[in-house]
């Protein structure tokens, strides 16, 4: 089961965004985008995710599932 972002309840925040530096291969990272309502989003890239679900753990919007 990979990481997988449930995007409504992201806050999409990268300097309080935990789940960020925990990731033990870099999956996790914050891609900046003026068309989203924040000014960016969290990015999960499920070929680096090696399941490990530290980032379910840190995520403080509960954003994050393994799925």
């Amino acid at each position: 089961m990979k990481a997988t972002l449930i995007k409504k309840m992201c806050p999409a925040m990268k300097d309080i965004c935990k789940a960020i530096p925990v990731c033990p291969t870099g999956a996790i990272r914050y891609e900046a985008d003026d068309r989203e309502p924040l000014g960016g989003r969290i990015v999960i890239d499920a070929e680096r995710c090696n399941e490990c679900g530290l980032c379910v753990t840190e995520c403080c919007g509960h954003a994050v599932v393994m799925a």
